[in-house]
């Protein structure tokens, strides 16, 4: 395993400097697997600019996916059987069910269940936490913790429907982002993994979900490469304040350092 990370300021020539050295070590090493894997609204733009600056242009042993499309090859690879995927329409759906029935139950939001838009916010809050690995139990223990009344109904309007959702398609179905989870569990068998190199563009951060996955990369893939947006005249060790337009970058460096060793 290894770890590169390529970092310049927006606009440098990141993207193009991996695109043009992944496009030489495919060719040298035909037989060797190459994974780029960026945000999901941009994988079409990827494989494009990869095919154009490819000299046959056709990307063989290169693929371009996201998070999530790795894990469907992944699963598919290892014929994993997979529950059916819970989208944002049946999230809400789903929502709505819960929330009536638990009406009685709740304090702050019981009057606001009807008002348009709601149910989308919580569906939104619930992505959130799910992307974030928070429970319903972590969710009461904060709102035991809350310094004022209001935070602390809320956390615990939100940790009783969160868990009606959670009993409601247990066993039925999964959310999009429970997806990783399962991607982090059958990872370690895939030979598409073994061996290959993988890189990473264009992502921001990273959830702590993808972070256990890239530990897996950095663990049975040959090398990780990542590009990181930095300043050369701001450094990211010792890590800059909140305030840093490049705190994300130092974060993504300071873990992904740690990590490696």
């Amino acid at each position: 395993m290894s770890l590169q990370l390529i970092l310049g300021g927006s606009g440098s020539g990141k993207t193009t400097f991996l695109y043009d050295n992944i496009i030489k070590a495919s060719i040298k090493h035909p037989d060797k697997q190459y994974l780029i894997l960026v945000p999901e609204q941009f994988t079409m733009q990827a494989q494009k600019d990869v095919v154009t600056r490819h000299p046959d242009h056709a990307t063989m042993n290169i693929d371009i996916v996201s998070f999530q499309r790795l894990a469907y090859r992944i699963f598919e690879e290892l014929a994993v059987e997979q529950k059916p995927v819970l989208d944002d329409m049946g999230k809400s759906m789903v929502l709505r069910k819960v929330t009536a029935a638990c009406r009685k139950q709740l304090g702050l939001y019981a009057g606001h269940l009807n008002k348009n838009g709601f149910i989308s916010q919580l569906k939104s809050m619930l992505s959130e936490f799910y992307q974030y690995g928070i429970t319903p139990s972590i969710l009461q223990t904060m709102a035991g913790q809350a310094r004022t009344p209001l935070l602390q109904q809320k956390l615990t309007d939100f940790s009783i429907i969160f868990q009606e959702f959670q009993d409601y398609i247990s066993g039925q179905c999964i959310t999009t982002e429970e997806v990783l989870d399962v991607l982090c569990q059958v990872l370690p068998n895939s030979k598409i993994i073994a061996g290959s190199v993988i890189a990473l563009d264009g992502y921001t951060g990273f959830t702590p979900v993808q972070y256990r996955l890239l530990e897996l990369f950095l663990i049975h893939a040959k090398q990780v490469v990542v590009t990181v947006t930095a300043d050369k005249r701001i450094p990211l060790q010792p890590s800059p304040g909140m305030q840093s337009l490049f705190y994300m970058s130092s974060q993504i460096v300071r873990r992904l350092s740690v990590m490696a060793k």
